[in-house]
């Protein structure tokens, strides 16, 4: 029988698990007289084929997608999806091959080997997700196609630049950047975690960071500078029209947006360079970085990462080990001669 096909008390169906069902002919066809009314189905608008742009809008409107992701991890796989919709959009899910995606990682990797990487990680989830509802047959395709390998991502923010960019914050009045800079230095926290952190995060003992990426916690313990920076960002709320939850706001009391926050840093990092101020520009993830990299001690559990893998990636500076101390053997003539 074709697929999806089905007989039931009225003849044969096509029914597809979340789409419906389509009557195709009495229960007493032929297999022949099946496979035609299958065919003429197919070409009917009414059986309009199942393509990868389908699944990929089931996924998106599912719980699993809607629910359960993050909105910035939402915002990127939408991203992701524009490339994959262009060229595998019109296409069945079942006949996309190894092969086929292979091709396209060598032509997108060419020029964009990590949103290639980023753009099969979405394709296999969305495969997996489909399988697992009925709505791809074959076993994810993406399994035989290798990842890139992608290269350390940032850079190590020198001390000069670091305080040559916070002293033109604060000159500039955008003492909220300023103070989550602090932060996210101190603290070796993303921007997302630092941008999400409320006044209730602030506590006798430290303030405790939310991992949004993996919802781990971790009380950083006060230090003087790290109270002093979180003064800093109550400080620059209390000028504020509105009030709001968020220790880092904005001007009119509402917490940033990425692409808000992003704004400012981007415009502001530009200016610096031009009056000659910074000497090279930073990202704001490049402080994350920094605070790992200048952390002494254990730097896995102080990121907070899963796995030391992960950890090294942030790691910039050279492990301290201790050097091998052993007494040099000494040779045959070394030896002191006996008596005799």
């Amino acid at each position: 029988m074709p697929r999806w096909v089905e007989i039931y008390p009225r003849g044969y169906r096509v029914k597809i698990r979340g789409q419906g069902a389509w009557y195709l002919c009495g229960p007493d066809s032929s297999r022949a007289e099946v496979w035609t009314a299958y065919e003429r189905w197919e070409n009917d608008q009414h059986g309009k084929l199942f393509t990868i742009e389908d699944l990929i809008d089931l996924y998106f409107a599912s719980p699993q997608f809607t629910k359960e992701l993050k909105p910035q991890t939402q915002k990127d796989y939408f991203r992701y999806a524009k490339k994959i919709r262009t060229v595998f959009g019109p296409a069945k899910p079942d006949t996309i091959a190894s092969p086929v995606i292979q091709m396209y990682m060598d032509a997108r990797g060419q020029q964009y080997p990590t949103a290639a990487n980023r753009e099969r990680t979405l394709l296999s989830i969305i495969f997996r997700w489909g399988k697992a509802r009925g709505f791809v047959s074959i076993d994810d395709p993406t399994k035989a196609v290798k990842p890139f390998k992608e290269k350390q991502g940032g850079r190590y923010v020198e001390d000069a630049e670091y305080l040559a960019f916070y002293t033109w914050l604060e000159s500039r009045g955008h003492t909220a950047h300023a103070a989550a800079m602090e932060i996210a230095y101190l603290c070796g926290a993303r921007q997302q975690d630092v941008l999400s952190l409320k006044w209730q995060d602030i506590t006798e003992e430290g303030l405790l960071i939310c991992q949004q990426k993996t919802g781990k916690k971790q009380l950083k313990l006060w230090t003087e500078r790290l109270h002093d920076a979180v003064e800093l960002a109550l400080k620059s709320n209390s000028s504020s029209k509105s009030q709001s939850m968020y220790l880092i706001r904005g001007r009119t009391g509402q917490r940033f947006t990425r692409d808000g926050f992003n704004s400012t840093w981007s415009r502001e990092q530009k200016a610096a360079d031009e009056a000659g101020t910074l000497p090279n520009r930073f990202r704001f993830h490049d402080l994350k970085i920094k605070g790992i990299s200048d952390f002494e001690g254990d730097k896995q559990e102080f990121s907070g990462h899963k796995t030391r893998s992960m950890m090294v990636r942030y790691n910039h500076t050279a492990d301290k080990v201790v050097s091998l101390n052993k007494a040099r053997i000494k040779s045959k003539k070394d030896k002191p001669k006996g008596n005799g």
